[in-house]
């Protein structure tokens, strides 16, 4: 009799994850919204044991249908790669008993005072910050930091609710917004200075981490929370402090005490070189980074975390800081808060060798939002 396949719960995320999973012979159920899916999304999910379409970030329905799901036929693990899932995939896999995201490590990476709060006790990874609930407080590390500084959600998903006050005008505003400070608390940080962010692809299996690949985005000026160009490798301009960027991270992955997992941890470099860790999540890096990962390095960070949730998976191994065989870059485009006329064709795009992909998120007579 041969052994069973091994069940795995996929929460959220893309049907390439299932497609993927279900090639190296899991049996897997799925746990997410489908309401973005293609036909032919739906229709790699009707391979599933279960799919439930329940938002994977409404973490007690989740937590009630994968333990549905447990009593019918055991689960081995549950995995997630977006963001939205991270809480329900680590509270699934330590509630069941199974393999999955470290509760400790989505406990402090998305809980930015916690990881704030973690990061002091280490000289070498502490930030000037504050747990501020009302204009108060805020001024009072404003007397301290000064400006610039940042001000952001204490729980959240990316760049969302960041506020980076640069003047005195933009200060005294929130100081005085009521309505803001009856959706707090809020994080304010020291504000460190540069048009430039790293970005860490990380793999740690059985505790042992390795780096995927870097790259370095440039930001686009203010006020757009956005980046313009992500670059995999980085530019040679850039990459003189990639040493302290790595050492930074895996001293970070220690400090927060992750043992297992895909990471993507953005930094920044100080004037003096000091590296800086500005967020950290337990899942793939967005801006299409983790593709252009494998496509220079051939790291496939999605296949690595899967391949060693089988039989015999620990013996699957990540190199570390591979070398770059090719280049990979995002150009990010941001248009006036004008209304658009006409957008151009997008077969000239596909014409232009070397272009992947693109996406065009705005259409004739809309206004594009701010970013």
């Amino acid at each position: 009799m041969s052994e069973r396949a091994p069940h795995l719960l996929v929460l959220s995320g893309w049907a390439g994850v299932v497609e993927q999973a279900l090639g190296l012979g899991f049996e897997v159920s799925f746990i997410g919204s489908t309401s973005h899916f293609s036909s032919r999304d739906m229709e790699i999910l009707s391979a599933c044991r279960h799919a439930l379409p329940v938002p994977a970030d409404q973490t007690v329905a989740c937590l009630q249908e994968a333990r549905a799901i447990h009593d019918e036929r055991p689960l081995d693990a549950a995995i997630t790669f977006g963001e939205h899932g991270l809480e329900s995939c680590a509270l699934i896999a330590d509630a069941l008993g199974i393999k999955g995201l470290p509760l400790a490590t989505v406990a402090a990476t998305h809980y930015k005072d916690r990881m704030r709060d973690i990061l002091a006790c280490h000289p070498g990874l502490a930030l000037g910050w504050a747990r501020v609930a009302n204009g108060e407080e805020l001024e009072k590390f404003h007397a301290r930091y000064g400006l610039p500084l940042i001000v952001k959600p204490v729980a959240g998903a990316g760049s969302v609710g960041i506020r980076q006050l640069t003047t005195f005008d933009e200060l005294r505003n929130l100081l005085d917004d009521a309505e803001f400070w009856n959706k707090g608390p809020y994080l304010a940080e020291e504000f460190i200075e540069g048009d430039f962010l790293h970005s860490v692809e990380t793999v740690t299996l059985d505790g042992r981490h390795a780096i995927a690949g870097i790259s370095s985005s440039r930001l686009a000026p203010y006020p757009n929370l956005a980046l313009i160009e992500t670059a995999v490798p980085p530019p040679a301009a850039h990459s003189r402090h990639l040493d302290t960027v790595a050492r930074t991270v895996l001293a970070f992955l220690d400090a927060i005490g992750h043992t297992w997992g895909l990471t993507h941890t953005e930094v920044k470099v100080t004037k003096d070189g000091r590296a800086i860790v500005i967020e950290s999540q337990p899942r793939i890096g967005g801006y299409r980074i983790y593709g252009m990962v494998e496509h220079a390095t051939g790291v496939d960070q999605v296949g690595t975390i899967l391949r060693s949730l089988l039989p015999g998976g620990e013996t699957v191994r990540s190199p570390h800081l591979p070398p770059a065989t090719s280049v990979g870059m995002v150009i990010s485009l941001i248009p006036p808060r004008k209304r658009v006329v006409r957008c151009a064709d997008p077969e000239l795009l596909r014409g232009i060798e070397g272009v992947d992909d693109f996406e065009i998120g705005i259409r004739p007579g809309e206004v594009p939002l701010p970013v």
